[in-house]
């Protein structure tokens, strides 16, 4: 049996790839992040890699985690190099 993929956007392949150089550059581990966002780690890596779509809710518990605003999420262009390790 061939179970299909969900078609992934490339705005939400996007917003995975800058919650991973965000977790990084807080020097999370990814275990260590999903623990204090309530997500599994299987969770927070499918969503880093643009496969799972987080609710409002999980975004908000991650973004409080991390401690950034929301918007941090979203912006493509919003340099990453001022964030310090947490």
């Amino acid at each position: 049996m061939i179970i299909p993929f969900p078609i992934v956007s490339s705005s939400q392949i996007e917003m995975g790839r800058r919650v991973h150089a965000i977790r990084v550059a807080r020097g999370f581990s990814l275990e260590r992040l999903a623990q204090e966002a309530h997500l599994t780690p299987r969770d927070l890596r499918l969503a880093e890699q643009g496969r799972l779509k987080l609710d409002s809710a999980q975004l908000h518990d991650l973004t409080n985690a991390l401690h950034i605003p929301l918007g941090l999420v979203f912006s493509g262009s919003a340099d990453l190099s001022g964030l310090r390790r947490l």
